[in-house]
């Protein structure tokens, strides 16, 4: 989220959007105790971390929960209490038995989101010698493994072996090409 507040300086801006979203903590019912898996659901436009004690959090997943642009160095840090209700019904929707869940606040944090969503793996075009892995858009610890690789490659052999790196470059928005995904979810929304 920081990205150009550090390339700015050197004349090195990128397509990204710091950008606020909010989760809500809800600590499961008996009846969903066994829940033991994340789940995405671009139905209801929610997802479910399963998280210590028997708790969840749920975030939102539709294109609204993730245009609040912010500024990185002041930003709230605490879930909305109309964001905690409307996750909250998303979880209901979901899993009925959420409705008897108890409610332990919520909280907002940063994505650096870029245009397609994808992020941004390059070389400086100003600066030699530095590189950018930056704009996850919120998929950075899931990606982390595969990334790690395919920059630590580019950086010691110019180029990856597996994944191709090209794709991820900065200047794909410039060129009109952002990542589309190959087969994408067309489900039906519920909000």
């Amino acid at each position: 989220a920081w990205s150009n507040l550090l390339g700015g300086p050197i004349g090195e801006v990128m397509p990204i959007t710091p950008t606020r979203v909010q989760m809500t903590h809800l600590r499961r019912p008996p009846a969903l105790e066994s829940l033991t898996m994340n789940v995405i659901d671009y139905t209801t436009g929610a997802y479910f971390r399963v998280d210590a004690g028997h708790g969840t959090l749920v975030g939102g997943e539709a294109y609204d929960d993730l245009s609040e642009a912010v500024n990185p160095n002041g930003y709230g840090l605490n879930a909305d209490h109309s964001t905690i209700e409307r996750y909250w019904r998303r979880a209901n929707l979901r899993f009925p038995d959420f409705a008897n869940a108890i409610s332990r606040g919520g909280y907002g944090a940063l994505y650096d989101m870029t245009p397609d969503g994808n992020p941004i793996l390059d070389r400086s075009a100003v600066v030699d010698g530095l590189y950018w892995a930056v704009g996850f858009s919120g998929h950075g610890f899931k990606l982390s493994p595969v990334v790690g690789r395919m920059v630590a490659e580019f950086v010691t052999q110019g180029d990856t072996v597996d994944h191709p790196i090209r794709e991820f470059r900065a200047s794909r928005y410039a060129e009109g090409r952002p990542l589309v995904a190959q087969h994408p979810y067309q489900g039906r929304r519920h909000q």
